[in-house]
């Protein structure tokens, strides 16, 4: 019987160390992947959040 591989499970350490390394702008916090982005207007907000939804 063939197994289906599972995917790799990442450490709390791994998670940071590859976010410093290939994504030095996000970090890993309470669980989530998180990113901050600072726009000028909420206008500018609304627009990020609606790329990001779509």
């Amino acid at each position: 019987m063939n197994e289906t591989p599972r995917e790799k499970v990442y450490s709390e350490a791994e998670i940071a160390d590859r976010l410093e390394k290939e994504l030095p702008k996000w970090y890993y916090e309470n669980g989530w992947i998180r990113r901050k982005y600072k726009t000028h207007s909420w206008k500018s907000t609304l627009m990020v959040i609606n790329t990001v939804g779509h």
